[in-house]
């Protein structure tokens, strides 16, 4: 293979944070890019399994909780301090406070709203600074879903997401003139942790056990997540290698794009 083809998809001399990096896609991401020569920094506020992971990949770990916009702020204050961002991946996200609107209660919203949407302006506003600042062309992915183009999780869930996937492309005109992409990924159904442990018990199902008669989750979403038209669930790095396309220079001319990374979920 011709080593420019190599190098398209390097992160060597970046800097990325990856929030909500402990577990899940966001790990896998992390992983991803310290593979392709990033120096990672995991943001999240599972610090134990933040440094888990950076330990074994040569990373750097901090406690960040997206929904304070200081702490983002200080947290990409100190990556400044050392080189400044090359790279932001706003993966950190809930999908616990779901359901019908029957049952959703107006602090469940908020909370979907304040973690899955909120928290990615949070990060978003101090990297295109920081960014801005030293003349960076960076580049921002933000962590969508499906759900964000085909209504399945409830209200706070699935308009968060709407909303992630209009703010990528909202800030991928209003950063433009300086270089800066931000593109985003929506991922289907993806084998993670946590639902791992839904399904053994480990932990408790998404829905209250009684929920109100909803068209979310009923028969027509279950038949298009068993009949995925590639004939499997996703993985951790199917996303992260999608991720890791818009990251770096293979992508170097798109920006505001939606990347569906489904295996064919929503065309069914």
């Amino acid at each position: 293979m011709d080593p420019a083809i190599g190098e398209l998809l390097s992160l060597d001399g970046r800097t990325a944070l990856v929030t909500g990096g402990a577990t899940g896609i966001g790990e896998a991401i992390a992983r991803t890019f310290a593979r392709a020569g990033a120096q990672v920094v995991i943001g999240d506020i599972d610090v134990e399994g933040a440094q888990r992971v950076a330990d074994d990949i040569g990373a750097r770990a901090v406690h960040l909780d997206v929904t304070d916009a200081d702490e983002a702020a200080a947290v990409i204050g100190s990556i400044d301090e050392s080189g400044g961002l090359d790279v932001l991946v706003n993966n950190a996200g809930t999908y616990f406070h779901v359901g019908s609107i029957l049952d959703q209660t107006h602090e469940s919203w908020r909370k979907a709203i304040d973690v899955n949407l909120v928290g990615v302006f949070n990060c978003c506003k101090p990297a295109a600074t920081s960014m801005v600042a030293s003349g960076k062309q960076g580049t921002i992915v933000n962590i969508a879903s499906v759900d964000g183009v085909l209504p399945c999780m409830g209200t706070g869930y699935d308009s968060a997401k709407a909303a992630v996937i209009h703010l990528s492309a909202s800030l991928a005109v209003d950063l433009a003139p300086h270089g800066i992409r931000v593109n985003c990924v929506s991922p289907g159904v993806i084998q993670v942790p946590t639902l791992e442990k839904m399904r053994s018990g480990e932990i408790g199902p998404l829905w209250p056990a009684a929920p109100s008669v909803s068209g979310l989750m009923g028969p027509i979403a279950r038949l298009r997540s068993a009949n995925v038209p590639l004939g499997r669930h996703g993985t951790g790095d199917d996303i992260a290698r999608a991720v890791l396309f818009l990251a770096t220079e293979a992508s170097s001319y798109v920006t505001g794009a939606n990347l569906l990374v489904d295996g064919g979920w929503t065309r069914v």
